[in-house]
């Protein structure tokens, strides 16, 4: 009796499966043929999906000075580019330019029936990225990149149409801003020029009011000087040694002659008369008052020159692509290709060990 080895019953075997793989190489073949032209007619069937790309940095300074120039604003170029990308990432406003640019339309050519609007313009915004700057470590330490630029880039099967929706959104976010900057310089001096109104009119109305007591005051003088029978100014009379002592009056340090002395009743009577016929209190109110007129002023005036105030500057428009970024379609016949050739080797195996079962059976 021969001794067997293991060795020469796996060669035996192996030998087996080579020649079953052999006499079903057909079958191996045409499984592989099958599943590689359904993936070839799966891959020539998917639309193609195209990507618009528009890139951008902040602000120069040149416009944030005009920025600056708006009434009741400081800022920097950090936080109004800061504000920009808040509103390019919205998808609210997403939507608002998706609708007023008439986007609807463009991305639905074949004018099908949408059941859900919201649905469709929220998959189709959804497409939509902003992304910040890929710079490396290595790039950041070298020190020489100033500005870097954020992009916004949307996906879709259209690329003339993703290409517009793009620009539009980066131009309707940058309009939005600079509007919102103006308007709430404009709120903002109109509520200070409601507060310098109403420090005004109290102001005149102070000096109003001292006007009147001064009047008072005055008509008291002058009933009092009418008594005393003096009618003319004593001003020559002060110091005049010929004076009599009857028409001196004794002061003190630091005390002032009287009014109905020093003017008499004739002069404080015209004095009386100018007070009640004046017609404005504002020469004679505090300095505070032109400080409040001069602020009112530069509130009024429009100093900021409008065309050159931007909340970003463009480094790249997004032009429509030329070729889809995918689907792969050679990836995809070549991972079908590949998967179906092992299994149709798996299938090949199978059947020659059912094969071989029977054929042991029997």
């Amino acid at each position: 009796n021969q001794e067997t080895h293991p060795y020469q019953t796996d060669e035996i075997d192996l030998k087996k499966l080579f020649n079953s793989l052999i006499a079903r190489k057909f079958f191996i073949f045409g499984f592989t043929g099958l599943v590689t032209l359904f993936a070839i007619i799966y891959a020539l069937n998917l639309a193609p999906t195209y990507k618009a790309i528009s890139a951008f940095t902040s602000p120069t300074e040149a416009s944030v000075y005009n920025i600056n120039k708006l009434p009741l604003t400081d800022s920097t170029k950090e936080l109004v580019f800061a504000e920009f990308l808040k509103k390019i990432s919205s998808r609210e406003f997403q939507k608002k330019v998706f609708l007023e640019g008439d986007f609807l339309t463009l991305f639905n050519p074949d004018n099908t029936h949408i059941d859900n609007v919201e649905k469709f313009i929220s998959g189709s915004i959804g497409a939509v990225e902003v992304s910040p700057p890929g710079v490396t470590k290595r790039e950041l330490d070298l020190g020489f990149l100033t500005e870097i630029p954020y992009s916004i880039s949307m996906e879709g099967p259209n690329p003339e149409t993703i290409a517009r929706y793009v620009n539009e959104l980066v131009v309707a976010t940058n309009d939005n801003v600079v509007n919102e900057l103006i308007n709430n310089s404009k709120q903002k001096a109109n509520i200070r020029l409601k507060e310098i109104f109403l420090a005004r009119k109290l102001i005149l109305d102070k000096t109003k009011q001292r006007r009147l007591n001064k009047i008072e005051q005055l008509v008291e003088a002058a009933k009092i000087a009418r008594s005393l029978g003096i009618i003319e100014n004593n001003f020559n009379q002060i110091g005049d040694e010929n004076i009599t002592s009857n028409l001196i009056i004794a002061i003190g340090e630091n005390q002032t002659l009287p009014d109905w002395y020093l003017y008499g009743e004739k002069a404080l009577l015209e004095r009386i008369n100018a007070l009640k016929s004046r017609e404005n209190d504002a020469p004679f109110a505090d300095e505070e008052l032109f400080d409040l007129y001069i602020e009112q002023l530069t509130l009024e005036l429009d100093v900021a020159d409008l065309t050159k105030i931007n909340s970003m500057q463009i480094s790249n428009t997004a032009v429509a692509p030329t070729s889809p970024i995918k689907p792969n379609k050679r990836m995809i016949v070549s991972i079908a290709c590949i998967v179906g050739f092992i299994m149709s080797i798996l299938l090949a195996l199978i059947m020659g060990a059912l094969t071989n079962t029977e054929e042991e059976t029997s």
